[in-house]
């Protein structure tokens, strides 16, 4: 389960369950918190490799003043969000006790359901986030709130997704995942030959492409089937002579000394 709680009010803000710790939880988190509270001023998170990047910058990152930077601490950088990597459970004093909840209370809860499965355990959250908001969240001290709403106009793809780059073919192709994709960029659109692009790919598999932060229309190209090429002379199978016939005697012979 990866979940956030406001750490003022101390409500829970987001829990779901994934298979794994990963980074697609994390760019759902980050997504729906964004789309129904804005962005936070900041997030306090432990040290998953999905949150922040172990490597060390290159000589030439750290001439460029670059950081190495995980998919899901690009987009928090993006919007302005400050990234806080904690060293140790006690720092994350209220996300910690909500597993503790989590453990006991929610667990009691979803057997007493006869819930056994991660799609129905996920249809269950919103009642319980909203039962135990109701009765834990308290007033923050400071009435004034520090969320900042998402424009009306964000192209949400754009920000909530991974990105990998990719150079455009002189046939306004790229290869993505195993896969030839046509780029689409208009009759009156400037040529993309030789330039970079970046493909977007949101939580549930979706894919954009991008120039920039102009969005491409692109299609997939299909392989092209293989003309089946008929045998030559030398390749045709040369036919096998018929096995001799035997008589019933000689069968029943053969198949004793087996």
């Amino acid at each position: 389960m990866i979940g956030a709680i406001d750490d003022a009010p101390g409500k829970v803000l987001f829990l779901h369950f994934r298979p794994s710790e990963d980074q697609v939880g994390y760019l759902l988190l980050l997504r729906s918190i964004a789309q129904r509270y804005g962005l936070p001023m900041s997030i306090y998170h432990d040290r998953h490799t999905s949150l922040r990047s172990p490597k060390q910058p290159t000589l030439e990152e750290q001439l460029a003043g670059q950081t190495p930077m995980r998919q899901v601490q690009r987009v928090m950088a993006e919007l302005g969000i400050e990234s806080i990597a904690a060293y140790s459970p006690q720092a994350k004093g209220r996300i910690e006790r909500l597993w503790g909840t989590r453990q006991d209370r929610l667990t009691k809860e979803l057997r007493l359901a006869g819930i056994t499965t991660q799609e129905a355990a996920n249809a269950f959250l919103p009642g319980f986030l909203a039962r135990y908001n109701a009765r834990f969240a308290k007033p923050p001290q400071d009435p004034h709130s520090a969320w900042v709403p998402l424009p009306a106009d964000l192209d949400i793809p754009y920000y909530f997704a991974s990105r990998e780059t990719r150079t455009v073919r002189a046939d306004h192709c790229i290869r993505f995942a195993g896969q030839l994709l046509q780029l689409l960029p208009g009759p009156k659109a400037p040529s993309l030959v030789a330039q970079t692009v970046t493909v977007h790919v949101v939580p549930e598999g979706d894919r954009y492409v991008y120039h920039g932060k102009r969005r491409i229309a692109h299609q997939p190209v299909a392989a092209p089937q293989a003309t089946p090429v008929p045998p030559t002379d030398a390749a045709r199978p040369t036919a096998q002579p018929s096995p001799p016939q035997r008589s019933a005697k000689q069968r029943a012979w053969l198949i004793g000394q087996h």
